[in-house]
């Protein structure tokens, strides 16, 4: 008999390509998110985390549960500090509550690459400080330690994964990635935010998916954090937005710079070099990403699919 797994935030970019791969793999998928999608894999329930009650009918009966629902996006999460906290923290504990309740065997909690700030050193470790910048990355990382706490108390299986810049069909226009290729498709430049120096390393959502897979079904990953990214995808903004042009084949577009009091990401937010040190989950998940950064950007140009409102993202 296979095993049952909802996914919190299944309707959204990453759940909703989760969930199509973990279909793949034998598992039945139900998913949980505040609105109906046009295409669905297994069960779809319309809910919010917010209220346990939905949670927990949602739950009876599967083993398993992926935590993706969340407030993020950093325009959102800056203009609505408040709602960040409560849907990041506090529906975090009605889903381990709702969890416990029915019996679930384990979680796997979405975490961020955010909650390490400006690090140290890269590539970035699992054992590294963490120094959140922002209400978004502190909301995470709450969530990492009430994973915990309940794992401690209640004996809940866990595994948590912290995501680095995944990118991909489906991804709204908010973030950088499908922005620059948003704008390189109805031919304007892409818009860099400062200088163009920051480094990024990019996660195609396939790879992204395949990781938490494996932290799921593993009883290895129990207990464990992983980062789950690419580590050979590294690029500065400037020439990640070269790299769009180029593959969209309007070289010719260039770049607009835009002074820090005029973007999104203030400098107080801004983190300058971010790439993951993904050799435990090698070793442990046996996790290795696929999809180079130049194919995943042809793929998702190819795909045609950026939108620019949430809702349209499944």
């Amino acid at each position: 008999m296979s095993k049952k797994v909802l996914i919190t935030g299944g309707a959204g970019f990453i759940g909703h390509t989760m969930a199509k791969y973990f279909a793949s793999k034998g598992l039945e998928v139900k998913t949980f998110d505040l609105f109906q999608p046009p295409k669905t894999v297994g069960e779809h329930i319309v809910g919010t985390i917010m209220f346990p009650d939905e949670l927990y009918k949602a739950m009876k009966g599967c083993d398993y549960v992926v935590h993706l629902a969340a407030v993020l996006g950093v325009a959102r999460t800056e203009n609505q500090r408040l709602k960040c906290l409560n849907v990041n923290t506090l529906g975090t504990i009605n889903v381990l509550d709702a969890a416990v309740k029915a019996g679930i065997k384990k979680i796997v909690l979405s975490s961020s690459s955010e909650v390490y700030g400006e690090p140290a050193k890269t590539p970035i470790s699992e054992d590294d400080k963490t120094f959140p910048k922002s209400v978004y990355a502190v909301s995470k990382l709450a969530g990492e330690e009430y994973v915990k706490a309940y794992h401690q108390t209640h004996g809940l299986d866990y595994s948590i994964v912290r995501f680095f810049n995944v990118y991909g069909p489906g991804q709204v226009a908010e973030f950088v990635l499908p922005k620059f290729i948003r704008a390189a498709m109805i031919g304007t430049p892409p818009i860099i935010n400062g200088d163009g120096k920051q480094v990024r390393s990019f996660c195609y959502v396939d790879d992204a998916v395949e990781g938490v897979y494996l932290a799921l079904t593993s009883k290895e990953a129990n207990g464990h954090v992983f980062n789950i990214g690419n580590d050979r995808a590294a690029t500065s903004m400037l020439d990640l937005a070269n790299k769009v042009t180029a593959s969209a084949g309007k070289n010719n577009l260039g770049v607009e710079f835009v002074k820090e009091e005029h973007a999104d990401r203030k400098n107080a937010r801004e983190i300058i070099n971010r790439i993951p040190d993904i050799s435990k989950a090698r070793r442990i998940l046996g996790y290795e990403p696929k999809i180079t950064l130049d194919e995943g950007i042809a793929r998702t140009i190819a795909s045609g699919h950026i939108p620019e409102s949430w809702t349209e993202q499944a």
